[in-house]
């Protein structure tokens, strides 16, 4: 049993085998979607799966060029137990469409009050500017997808209660594996952010969690079964009490 908690299916060439491969291998993967309206096509090829959990999504750097989006993501929302991918970026990519961006994300922020779900975040270059929305609206247990941001701002998000999802990329890098180490064991998960991030040529399917968690049992000096199963434990909190919710 792995968990792959941000993996953009649609986005392969050739989602339906993902996801069916997902089902084989026992992979729990969170389907993020960049729109709310591939939401919707999603949930007719996917919906009755075990393992492959579609999230409804509006990615930030998708605010700027599509109109009429929101409304339609507010409308799915109720019926969405997982959400994502939402956020910020405040890189250069997404400099140009700040003042929609931080608008789009407090209002579905405060969509999200006092619901419980499971929550998976962008917040490149902007990760203040998250935070401060996350607490304005109460979130509950939001995920901070490949945290790339200051170890000063990291303590914060934990102080807050986000949970992180890591990726081969971030345990590669040195910067990546520094985060890795001042986050808490409770707070982690696993992600792959398929195919954007590449396992040597290839695109990361959702079977390479594996890798992470491996890297997570030596960092632990732990088994793998251990760190496996506490990725799941922190996993089936968040999931958990969305359920109650």
């Amino acid at each position: 049993m792995l968990l792959d908690a941000h993996c953009h299916v649609d986005r392969f060439p050739n989602p339906e085998s993902i996801a069916a491969a997902c089902e084989r291998q026992r992979v729990t993967t969170v389907a993020v979607t960049n729109l709310p309206s591939h939401f919707k096509v999603g949930n007719q090829h996917v919906g009755g799966l075990q393992y492959v959990k579609l999230a409804l999504g509006f990615h930030p750097l998708a605010v700027g060029k599509q109109h009429g989006e929101l409304e339609e993501f507010l409308r799915l929302l109720p019926v969405a137990a997982f959400v994502g991918e939402i956020g910020l970026d405040y890189s250069k990519e997404g400099a140009s469409t700040k003042r929609e961006q931080l608008a789009t994300f407090r209002a579905i922020a405060e969509a999200l009050m006092g619901t419980q779900k499971f929550v998976t975040i962008h917040s490149r270059g902007a990760e203040d500017a998250v935070l401060d929305v996350l607490a304005e609206f109460q979130i509950q247990n939001p995920v901070l997808h490949w945290y790339s941001g200051t170890l000063a701002v990291l303590e914060r998000a934990v102080e807050q209660g986000c949970f992180f999802s890591l990726n081969p990329a971030m345990i590669r890098s040195k910067k990546g594996q520094g985060i890795i180490a001042r986050i808490p064991r409770a707070r982690i998960l696993t992600e792959t952010d398929g195919p954007y991030v590449k396992i040597g040529s290839r695109s990361a399917e959702p079977s390479d969690v594996r890798g992470v968690v491996e890297f997570l049992a030596r960092e632990w000096n732990v088994p793998l079964s251990e760190a496996i199963g506490q990725v799941f434990e922190n996993f089936r909190i968040i999931v958990g009490e969305a359920t109650q919710g």
